[in-house]
């Protein structure tokens, strides 16, 4: 497989697959808030203005003056800017807010078929996991597995990619980055 090929297998992934299965530029990200996260929200120098919150099932926290916020899918940093734009606009003069995830929630993504230990596999909190770290978590391929017949599962629509074409990818902007509740495959080969 050539670089277009690599390169136009990533775009599609992304496209078809949407969200973040666009590569970043590094394995590394900004945790987006999620629900369940515990996070806390320090003003400083207002003691009655720092909390621990647990994010509720629908991505709200009620934080004292502001009311609900929908915080599902901001980065820390992006919360921080907010509540201190709400609270500098009404309450406070010129706050400073610090946000912090204190307890991601649990997030996987499952590895079956033709691996040593099949099962489910954490996606890290702040950094990405791409199929072949999945795999390498599971334990590697058994000596059974069909490499040219990997297949990733996500929101119902499957892709398929060969293990050395994986392999042959080293610019993190065209890996497949995996999410929260994906389903990797690996298919047994027929002697």
């Amino acid at each position: 497989m050539n670089a277009t090929s690599v390169c136009c297998l990533a775009a599609l992934a992304g496209s078809l697959l949407g969200g973040e299965a666009r590569a970043a530029e590094t394995g590394e990200t900004d945790h987006k808030i999620a629900p369940l996260d515990m996070i806390s929200v320090d003003v400083v120098g207002e003691e009655d203005l720092t909390k621990e919150l647990r994010v509720s099932s629908t991505g709200t926290i009620t934080f004292p003056f502001l009311g609900t916020l929908e915080v599902k899918g901001l980065t820390p940093t992006e919360l921080e800017m907010m509540v201190k734009e709400k609270l500098d606009k009404d309450y406070l003069v010129d706050p400073q807010v610090i946000v912090t995830v204190k307890e991601y929630r649990t997030r996987n993504v499952s590895v079956l078929g033709q691996v040593n230990k099949p099962g489910l596999i954490p996606l890290p909190a702040e950094q990405k996991l791409d199929i072949l770290g999945a795999i390498a978590a599971a334990g590697g391929l058994t000596p059974a597995a069909k490499k040219k017949s990997i297949e990733v599962t996500r929101a119902g629509k499957t892709l398929k990619f060969a293990f050395k074409d994986l392999q042959e990818v080293s610019d993190p902007e065209r890996k497949f980055w995996l999410e929260h509740d994906d389903v990797i495959y690996v298919h047994e080969r027929f002697f």
